[in-house]
């Protein structure tokens, strides 16, 4: 067989490129002059979340506990149960009785309800252990942990743009960039903070993509602390929106760092103590607006935050902006003494986690 010139071989290699290139740009094309049905949109829309994934069952997502332990819901071919799980004793138990949950809930409630379709996703234990708490339709419930009565909470209602303490007594909110809190019982106010000021405020809820005006903060277990931040964003640029509407525009402005800004938001770590109306600033330099899970320091939750269980360590991470930095460090709250624990670094920007952090101090 002869041997093929340099010229040959172009020649070939071009009606190669020239093959790929129809089967490809041309069977696009094809595919595109193809009118697309109510039918191919159905076909589609079955392999939507929404339709896969009820049909993985035990997928585990766990909620931990103050003491260690962790809650999740499970799903199986019958329907779902909340099971607790205690990883030390390796015991594996409900977390309240359902069937009798279901029926106390159903007469309360005035609807049907069986144990395998409760109608709530997520629920939290009482302060006592002695029942649970959930929300149905924007209200909320209680029931005894055996099951024995359900009641709908009444006077308890959580205060638009506030964060609830985990025992129920008191709501903390920002007003004026400071931090106060709301006694639910009475509905005195109190201010905790006295320095915040316009872009160098507490609690700021500001990534700059998307900002809101309810606080960013972690109470800790026994109610009487609570994590959060100062937030200095002077400097920075801002962004601008008009809002169409009837008559004249809406223009809103807010904080916006935008990539290759040399002035970013920071953060500047707190802890608060509301027995002696003090606040501790942690012994570190200020923190960029991220977390390990998002742009952002409030990812669903306020992630990469965590307390311990007699709240006397506050455990964080520090992540850097480009996300190739990430340090583990615990705080003293009450002297704001920091060390960092365990720090990572990678070549390329990562974010780990899904909803919440990956991580769980024990």
């Amino acid at each position: 067989m002869p041997l093929k010139t340099p010229a040959t071989l172009r020649l070939d290699l071009l009606k190669v490129v020239c093959a790929v290139a129809y089967c490809f740009l041309g069977g696009t094309a094809i595919a595109q002059q193809k009118a697309l049905t109510a039918a191919d949109y159905a076909r589609a829309e079955k392999f939507m979340g929404y339709y896969t994934n009820p049909l993985v069952f035990h997928n585990i997502r766990p909620a931990w506990l103050p003491d260690g332990r962790f809650w999740y819901r499970d799903y199986s071919a019958e329907g779902n149960e909340f099971v607790v799980f205690d990883p030390v004793k390796q015991t594996r138990e409900p977390a309240f009785d359902h069937e009798k949950v279901a029926s106390a809930l159903s007469k309360a409630a005035g609807k049907s309800y069986d144990r395998w379709h409760l109608p709530f996703a997520r629920f939290e234990y009482s302060a006592d252990g002695k029942s649970i708490l959930f929300a149905i339709a924007g209200k909320r419930w209680t029931c005894s942990l055996k099951g024995g009565s359900c009641s709908e909470l009444t006077g308890v209602d959580v205060p638009q743009d506030s964060v609830l303490s985990p025992d129920k007594k008191r709501a903390a909110f920002i007003r004026d960039y400071n931090l106060w809190v709301r006694d639910m019982d009475t509905g005195k106010e109190a201010q905790l903070t006295t320095d915040g000021v316009k872009d160098y405020g507490y609690a700021t809820n500001n990534a700059g993509w998307v900002h809101g005006d309810d606080p960013v903060l972690l109470w800790s277990p026994d109610s009487r602390k609570i994590a959060t931040f100062q937030q200095d964003q002077r400097n920075v640029g801002e962004m601008y929106l008009v809002e169409t509407r009837v008559g004249h525009p809406k223009l809103e402005t807010w904080k916006y760092p935008l990539p290759g800004d040399e002035v970013v938001i920071m953060i500047e770590r707190v802890v608060i103590d509301l027995d002696t109306h003090k606040i501790i600033r942690l012994k570190m330099l200020p923190d960029h607006h991220r977390t390990t899970l998002c742009d952002d320091l409030k990812c669903d939750d306020w992630t990469d935050v965590q307390w311990s269980p007699d709240a006397v360590n506050l455990v964080f991470v520090s992540s850097s902006r480009d996300h190739k930095q990430a340090t583990l460090r615990v705080a003293n709250a009450s002297t704001g003494e920091v060390r960092d624990v365990l720090e990572e670094k990678v070549a390329t920007q990562y974010e780990s986690g899904w909803r919440r952090s990956n991580w769980q101090y024990l």
